[in-house]
């Protein structure tokens, strides 16, 4: 409680002492309205001749005892919303200084952190007015795209050691060095600038942002979504598709299911049979991919062997060597003899008289059993 309240006393006097002097000064320093170069730092990819202009959104961030802070959103040529901004101005207060985090910070369209500005004339300092060097602002930067570090979990005064008491300028305050399992992940001296920077990023904003997207969603975002290297993004428009959106898109579709992590890819072997059930030979590339994609799609795609179109029989008995034995199984079980064509019987015939093959007794079994 001693901790608190030194750092509540001062910053008390800073408000009445410096307020109106930050106003001025940042008034002169804030971006303009338009947004047509990346970021400083940014994780989502930025198009040669983007021009963004900013609009009001209705939504803002409070900031202790200043004006909330408005959150804009960022909007193409179309008027489609692409990302949102908020030039934010905020006290940090530590060993018994306060002083004032100037930076415009940047949410994705799904309200996760995008990347940050910095203000030339107003730099982000430490506890001992150095200025950040490129290293720290990479090191704050790589913090605020951590969604799930350390300091969502911890109050400030957790993220010192036991304070000792010193006098700043005539007034008692506290001071405490920084824990040693937060150190690594935050600016060395500008603790409390990282931490009041990352529950910013990471506050209830994140979902008032992704709730004012989802209400303005058209078409031409959810196509830049799926176009977009952001796996989130990717995921999100997988979702929202319809089938006539997989359709339009199926080259996409298929790329991404070929390139993309596990968890997107397995998204679209769910949706893939029942977005492209008028349109078989659509699925095709997809079940030609099987050797490709990792052990949980497979699964997913055999999941739906009873509905696929007739030529994935032979498509997979060329890959029995790709699967395992529980996959290898759920294959056969849907084979049956209606099923078997000459290509499918080669691949099953082939593998079953494989010496390199773990498995290939089990296809050796069931040929004797359901093949003349």
């Amino acid at each position: 409680m001693k901790f608190l309240s030194a750092i509540l006393f001062v910053f008390t006097l800073f408000l009445t002492n410096g307020e109106s002097e930050f106003r001025e000064s940042f008034s002169t320093e804030t971006y303009n309205d338009i947004l047509d170069k990346a970021p400083e730092y940014y994780l989502l990819e930025w198009k040669a001749g983007t021009k963004l202009s900013k609009r009001k959104a209705g939504l803002f961030i409070k900031i202790d005892s200043f004006d909330d802070q408005e959150v804009a959103v960022m909007v193409n040529g179309n008027q489609d919303p692409v990302l949102y901004a908020s030039d934010v101005s905020t006290p940090v207060c530590a060993d018994g200084e306060c002083k004032l985090m100037h930076i415009r910070l940047y949410w994705t369209l799904l309200g996760e952190y995008a990347g940050f500005d910095t203000y030339p004339k107003l730099p982000l300092t430490k506890h001992d007015h150095d200025e950040f060097r490129k290293e720290d602002y990479e090191k704050l930067h790589k913090l605020l795209a951590d969604d799930k570090s350390i300091l969502k979990r911890r109050r400030i005064d957790e993220l010192v050691e036991e304070p000792v008491m010193r006098n700043v300028n005539g007034v008692d305050a506290l001071s405490g060095a920084t824990v040693a399992e937060v150190k690594e992940s935050v600016v060395s001296g500008a603790l409390y600038s990282c931490y009041v920077a990352w529950h910013l990023t990471h506050g209830t904003i994140r979902d008032e942002i992704k709730t004012h997207t989802l209400s303005t969603l058209n078409a031409n975002m959810l196509t830049d979504m799926l176009y977009s290297q952001n796996t989130d993004y990717q995921l999100f428009a997988l979702e929202k598709m319809d089938s006539s959106q997989f359709i339009e898109h199926h080259s996409q579709t298929v790329r991404i299911f070929k390139t993309a992590v596990p968890l997107v890819r397995s998204i679209i072997a769910k949706e893939m049979p029942e977005k492209f059930r008028n349109r078989p030979e659509l699925q095709r590339p997809f079940w030609e991919a099987f050797p490709e994609i990792d052990i949980g799609s497979r699964s997913l795609l055999l999941r739906h062997l009873e509905s696929a179109p007739p030529y994935v029989g032979d498509i997979v008995s060329a890959q029995l060597g790709s699967m395992t034995k529980n996959q290898i199984a759920v294959f056969l079980e849907f084979l049956s003899p209606k099923k078997h064509t000459p290509e499918l019987l080669k691949n099953l015939h082939s593998f079953a008289d494989s010496e390199n093959e773990a498995y290939s007794y089990l296809v050796k079994n069931y040929l004797e059993e359901h093949v003349p």
